[in-house]
């Protein structure tokens, strides 16, 4: 009797242990990280009898839970690459929203400064007209600083989330490692189910942050890796990720990997994926290009028409001074140089400056030192090598020093000193407009051309503009003399000769920095003079040509129209494809999961249908237990009588 008491108990306790273990599963149905549990049993086995061998019950082996490594591979992998491409589309969004402003954008603006400046065309002599230009081209400085602030609070918040993100992180790894060690501690044959779902669950949630790779080992614990093979945890060790200044560019954050004395930058690309990764995508690539093309626009505009202000006069016949006043390219060395050298550079031509900011190296090459200059857009670079001549790139001029500690680049550098010059970036920062007054404004040129009342010929001047502000002589007076083949030119009092210009019929006169455009036929001995304007405030002819600029390559190449209209197509596209890709990671994010689930989630149905059955086979081993007594019962009765 007492064999088949414990078979009855053995499986009365089976079917106990099945009860619970699906009590277990149906009260984690709705768990994050749960994995289903399963018990599993093998048979006692069975000691021999005249008659055979007869079985001894059931053991409960242990207790497992649904698990398949490359599922959860996947389901990680996915998370990373979905967190990735989720943070980057909500930032590229921002971005979007921020520049896609019709009304109140940057093109409305400009075309308002357009406007002012043909009424000023007209009226030129108009106070008003001439104020309303100085007050539309303020608005648009400060539109564009506005527009460039805003984009350097999205990159500041950035440097928070990176830090945020990193920190976040650091407590995942060290949960793991303590994980670890409590796993590794329970040790023995049976698997501690509840604290590897609480592990898998703490490397699912870091894999939001980056990507990462886990091994488990004998004993248990998983060694995680990141997606470039650094390592993270071994057994009960984390590592610590760091946000830190870049002592290439303190303005900006690096992500250093630190286990133990070693110290490993990490950048998108190494991090592999998760909202870290994302997030320096966003901040190196779609943030830099948005402020550099803005910062493009900005040189672009006070270039040009700081340019043309310098070509004319004001009301009161003075030269004019700048409309704008722009930014100041910063220099930045690494705080990893051994030398002590400081480069100057400054733009000097608004127009040609690059949507880019630039890296500098310093070497030794054959001997001497050689400057690298590298535009961070494409990866274009020059090479110096006589530091006492500048270097002109892109519209601006690199000044090195020349070891002998004068001008504004001084020092000494060392090999493989470097720098970081913020070009393009910080200039529409200091944009604003500087005039004080609309008087100020200038609207005339110094001089005019008038033809010889006694000339011959039927020569006409048809246009007058100053093609070189820089020539000496562009503010004085002369007489052009026709000899046949070219014009004499005579100045002062009593006059003089000052040489001869060549000229070919059909081409405009080029004269001390002035081009005439002219038609028709001189005769032997025409002239055309060169003299001041009589009354300045009443000229248009530079303000004309301010009108002009609209329409002109003023942004690289480019008009401001359709360069701020490269810079929303841009932003666009990048947020457009982001979006995609965020859609695409969500998709394979969320089959994953569903797989993920179909294989280790709780299903309720099929655990109610369990619970029933195992409820029926505790009922019947108790029917067992019941009989073996009843059983024993008669065999007393039977001795008794």
């Amino acid at each position: 009797m007492a064999g088949l008491i414990g078979i009855g108990q053995s499986a009365l306790m089976a079917a106990y242990a099945q009860l619970q273990t699906t009590g277990h599963n149906i009260a984690n149905a709705n768990t994050p990280g749960y994995s289903r549990q399963e018990a599993i049993f093998a048979t006692a086995g069975g000691h021999y009898t005249g008659g055979g061998f007869l079985g001894s019950g059931v053991d409960l082996v242990t207790v497992q839970r649904r698990y398949d490594q490359f599922l959860t591979t996947e389901l990680s992998s996915q998370t990373a690459a979905a967190a990735a491409a989720g943070k980057r589309a909500e930032m590229l969004g921002r971005i979007d929203r921020l520049l896609a402003d019709t009304d109140n954008g940057l093109g409305v603006a400009f075309d308002e400064l357009g406007s002012a400046m043909a009424d000023v065309v007209n009226r030129p002599f108009d106070p008003s007209a001439r104020q309303a230009v100085l007050t539309r081209a303020d608005a648009l400085a400060q539109r564009l600083r506005a527009l460039d602030g805003e984009l350097r609070q999205l990159g500041q918040e950035t440097e928070q989330r990176i830090a945020q993100s990193a920190a976040s992180a650091n407590l995942l790894l060290d949960g793991i490692a303590r994980l670890n060690d409590r796993i590794a501690q329970a040790g023995g044959s049976h698997a501690p189910n509840d604290l590897l779902d609480e592990r898998d669950a703490m490397l699912l949630e870091l894999n939001g942050y980056l990507k990462t790779s886990a091994y488990t080992q004998a004993d248990g614990t998983v060694t995680v890796f990141a997606a470039g093979g650094e390592g993270l945890v071994v057994g009960n060790r984390a590592a610590k990720l760091v946000a830190e200044p870049d002592p290439a560019d303190s303005a900006r954050q690096r992500v250093v990997l630190e286990m133990g004395t070693t110290r490993l930058p990490l950048g998108a690309a190494s991090l592999g994926g998760g909202s870290i990764a994302g997030l320096l995508q966003f901040r190196d690539g779609d943030l830099q290009s948005a402020r550099t093309r803005l910062g493009q626009l900005a040189a672009g505009l006070a270039g040009a028409y700081n340019a043309q202000q310098s070509a004319g006069l004001d009301a009161a016949g003075e030269r004019g001074q700048p409309m704008f006043s722009l930014g100041v390219p910063e220099v930045l060395a690494s705080s990893n140089n051994g030398g002590n050298a400081k480069i100057d550079v400054r733009v000097v031509d608004g127009t040609k400056v690059a949507a880019s900011d630039y890296a500098i190296r310093y070497d030794n090459a054959a001997g001497g030192g050689r400057y690298t200059v590298t535009r961070l857009s494409d990866g274009m670079s020059w090479q110096h090598d006589d530091t006492s001549v500048p270097l002109h790139v892109d519209g601006l001029e690199f000044e090195f020093p020349d070891g002998s500690g004068s001008g504004t680049a001084t020092g000494t550098p060392l090999a493989g000193d470097s720098f970081v010059v913020r070009s393009a970036s910080v200039l529409a920062a200091g944009l604003s407009g500087i005039l004080s007054s609309g008087a100020r404004l200038a609207t005339g040129v110094a001089m005019t051309a008038e033809m010889g009342a006694a000339n011959a010929g039927d020569l006409t001047v048809r246009g007058f503009a100053l093609v070189d502000p820089g020539d000496p002589d562009r503010d004085t007076p002369a007489t052009l003399r026709y000899n046949g083949s070219g014009f004499d030119v005579i100045r002062g009092v009593p006059p003089v000769s000052a040489g001869t210009i060549a000229w070919t019929p059909g081409q405009p006169i080029e004269y001390a920095g002035w081009s005439i455009a002219v038609q028709g036929t001189p005769a032997s001995g025409d002239t055309v003079d060169i003299v001041a304007v009589a009354n300045p405030s009443a000229d248009n002819r530079n303000a004309r040509a301010m009108l002009a600029l609209a329409e002109g390559g003023i942004v690289g190449g480019e008009t401001f129209s359709d360069a701020f209209a490269a810079l929303l197509v841009d932003a666009g596209t990048r947020a457009e494809s982001a979006l995609a890709t965020e859609a695409v990671s969500q998709r394979l994010l969320g089959d994953a999961q569903a797989a993920h689930a179909s294989h280790s989630g709780v299903n309720l149905d099929e655990e109610a249908a369990r619970l029933m059955q195992y409820q029926q086979m505790y009922q019947a081993a108790a029917r067992v237990i019941q009989a073996a007594q009843s059983m024993f019962d008669a065999l007393l009765g039977a001795t008794a009588r």
